[in-house]
């Protein structure tokens, strides 16, 4: 469920009505809270929904599915350079149908892209982001299946040749005075949550969407940070969903967790909360064995409770950066953001960013991941309308 299918429907649907309504040259409207959106029909007309039977055929699934309404290509990782230094980066790209055609079709008149490219310097403590958006004209933004590709202006992933992996990441940004080129190796193979993929988000059938992970794919490659070539290594994740629904009623936010254990073990979890906080029965996640097999984790296999906040200078909302993590029978973990200020103020505004995996007390790094939180700072749950 992690990289949100769900956020995505709230961002389409904030990005489509500023696209086709903003006059020339306006910039983008303040961000809101991606759960803000979401309320309403969790069924919308013309587009397919996810529900069984079907079944995610991969290398198929790896290019676009333009009869749902909102999908996304969801990279993030840790680089490690000489001296010591860590990075976290995302490079995320979304694909949104305006509305819906008959036969489904990736016509240009019904897309919308967008993409977010976020660099985290551990080391420096320092977390930058930054958004495009497009409209597929001339080439300008895109996807395609065979071989596979999905890019807007010059951010872009691309496989190296005929098999989807290995993989070529480019992004760069003047704001962020940071260009990545990175090459994701083959690693683990896909992990697919849920039902064999189907990741229900709510108790109404095809309220959910298709989901899979590639949970550790390692990393090399450069970072141009200030105009200094660095070399990077690293390990990276890739989520991968499509679906057309919407949050259920009372649900604001939700917390994700991705995370990559020093002994080989990757774990996927998240949780749905309600405006008092209680997590929602859906909630769940996947544990990932040393040698790929999936253990599937429901809601009682695990509590998430914050231990530690930071309250944004700039948006005034409290996040919780710091967790304790009980789960199965396994020891108890603190996960603990690397750099406090990871807040994400784009035209969608959350959290996301590297995450430390350490022993309760803290005095052992036993992992990393990625942390998404979205839906705080509101006071009113999402209603149906």
């Amino acid at each position: 469920m992690g990289r949100w299918l769900l956020a995505l429907l709230v961002v389409g649907l904030l990005l489509s009505a500023w696209w086709l309504s903003r006059p020339a040259g306006d910039p983008v409207a303040p961000a809101v809270d991606v759960a803000s959106l979401l309320g309403g029909d969790a069924s919308p007309a013309g587009f397919r929904r996810a529900q069984a039977p079907g079944r995610i055929e991969l290398p198929r699934d790896h290019g676009p599915h333009p009869d749902y309404r909102t999908e996304w290509w969801y990279f993030t990782g840790h680089l490690d350079a000489a001296g010591g230094r860590r990075f976290g980066f995302q490079l995320t790209f979304f694909r949104h149908a305006l509305f819906p055609l008959a036969p489904a079709s990736a016509d240009s008149r019904n897309q919308l892209y967008f993409a977010h490219f976020a660099l985290t310097d551990v080391s420096r403590g320092d977390h930058r982001a930054v958004e495009r958006f497009a409209r597929p004209y001339a080439g300008i933004a895109g996807v395609q299946g065979a071989p596979f590709a999905v890019w807007l202006d010059d951010w872009s992933a691309r496989s190296d040749g005929e098999s989807f992996l290995p993989l070529s990441l480019q992004a760069g940004d003047a704001e962020l005075d940071a260009t990545l080129a990175l090459r994701l190796a083959p690693g683990k193979p896909p992990v697919f949550h849920g039902n064999a993929g189907l990741s229900a988000k709510g108790p109404e059938p095809g309220n959910a969407s298709w989901y899979y992970s590639y949970t550790r794919l390692p990393v090399s490659g450069v970072l141009l940070l200030g105009g200094e070539p660095l070399m990077v290594s690293g390990s990276a994740w890739l989520d991968r969903e499509w679906s057309s629904s919407s949050l259920p009623p009372g649900v604001v936010g939700w917390d994700w967790f991705g995370l990559q254990l020093d002994d080989g073990r990757e774990l996927m979890l998240y949780v749905l909360r309600d405006a008092q906080g209680r997590p929602q029965a859906v909630s769940a996640g996947s544990l990932v064995t040393a040698n790929g097999d999936r253990v599937p984790l429901a809601v009682q296999d695990f509590q998430l409770r914050p231990v530690a906040h930071w309250r944004s200078p700039r948006t005034g909302i409290r996040w919780p950066v710091s967790w304790r993590l009980d789960w199965l029978a396994e020891p108890s973990l603190l996960l603990r953001a690397a750099v406090a200020d990871q807040e994400q103020d784009l035209s969608v505004r959350y959290w996301e960013g590297v995450v430390d995996v350490l022993s309760v007390a803290g005095e052992r790094r036993l992992g990393r991941g990625y942390m998404e939180l979205t839906g705080y700072g509101r006071s009113q749950p999402n209603k149906a309308r």
